[in-house]
C-alpha cells in the first residue's frame, strides 16, 4: 500500500462553509413544516435573493465568487483579511439591500401590469422588508456599512 499525497493545488476562491450543519438542516426542516402559511418560504426566497446580490457584486468587483458561509443565524460572505477601498465597500454593502429594493419594484409593476390584485404581495411586502431593515445604520447590517462609506465620502 503507498501513500496518498495531499494535493498542493491552491483552494480555489467561493465555495461554502457550513457553520453547525445540523443545526441549520433541524431548524430549517421544523420551520418549513410548522409554517402553513408560507411566509418562511418567501422569506428564505428574499434573504437569498439579498445574499445573491452581494455576492454579484462581489464577483463583479473581484472576478471570482467568495466564500459564503451559513450558520443556524443565517447566510454571510467571508470576508475577513479582503482589502477594500471605501467605494468597494459601498458598492458591496449596498449590493443586497438593491437586490430586494429592485425585486419589490419589479414584482409590483408587473402586478400593476398584469392586473393582479394580491398575488405578489407577500413577496414584494417582504423584499421591501429585508432590503429596508438591512439598511437600518446598525453595526453589522449593510446600512452601517454604506453609512460609513458616504461619511468618509463627504468628509474628503
Amino acid at each position: 500500500m503507498t501513500r496518498r499525497q495531499r494535493c498542493s493545488m491552491p483552494r480555489r476562491p467561493g465555495g461554502l462553509r457550513w457553520r453547525r450543519p445540523l443545526a441549520v438542516l433541524l431548524g430549517l426542516t421544523v420551520l418549513l413544516a410548522l409554517d402553513g402559511s408560507g411566509i418562511l418560504r418567501v422569506g428564505l426566497g428574499c434573504a437569498l435573493l439579498h445574499e445573491s446580490g452581494h455576492a454579484l457584486m462581489y464577483r463583479l468587483l473581484w472576478h471570482h465568487w467568495p466564500e459564503l458561509e451559513i450558520s443556524p443565524l443565517g447566510i454571510c460572505l467571508r470576508l475577513r483579511g479582503l482589502l477594500m477601498t471605501p467605494a468597494q465597500e459601498l458598492l458591496l454593502a449596498a449590493a443586497g439591500p438593491l437586490a430586494n429594493l429592485l425585486a419589490c419594484a419589479a414584482v409590483l409593476a408587473f402586478m400593476q401590469w398584469a392586473g393582479y390584485s394580491c398575488g405578489g404581495y407577500w413577496f414584494a411586502c417582504c423584499n421591501l422588508l429585508v432590503g429596508g431593515s438591512s439598511l437600518l445604520p446598525l453595526p453589522g447590517l449593510d446600512g452601517w456599512h454604506v453609512a460609513a462609506c458616504l461619511l468618509h465620502f463627504l468628509r474628503k
